[in-house]
């Protein structure tokens, strides 16, 4: 399973007070680009800029390299914010990046 990237799928909670969004925003596109990771792949619905710099630092750095990933690796993780829980199916990302590529059907 790729604990790595559970860690990333949560939302921004340890921004430092006091640093605009848009700042951390622009600090993961320029890591992004640094690590050379595909703009297809910030495409895939699920996928947060943070995880995008976990995947890109894992070595998936294309659309592709997503879609090989065995599904099994990637269960999904449980997020809680104010009070509900939500439930993400890593599945599901990897199936919709085997169908951006065209290994799958999307029905």
């Amino acid at each position: 399973m790729f604990f790595w990237l559970r860690k990333a799928a949560k939302p921004v909670q340890a921004q430092k007070p006091g640093v605009p969004a848009d700042r951390v925003g622009d600090s993961l596109t320029s890591r992004c680009r640094e690590l050379g990771i595909e703009a297809a792949l910030s495409e895939i619905a699920g996928i947060s800029p943070l995880m995008l710099v976990a995947l890109g630092e894992n070595g998936i750095k294309t659309v592709e390299d997503l879609a090989g990933c065995a599904t099994d690796d990637l269960h999904g993780w449980v997020e809680q914010t104010s009070g509900t829980t939500t439930r993400h199916a890593g599945v599901a990302i990897i199936m919709k990046a085997r169908a951006r590529v065209g290994w799958i059907d999307e029905k």
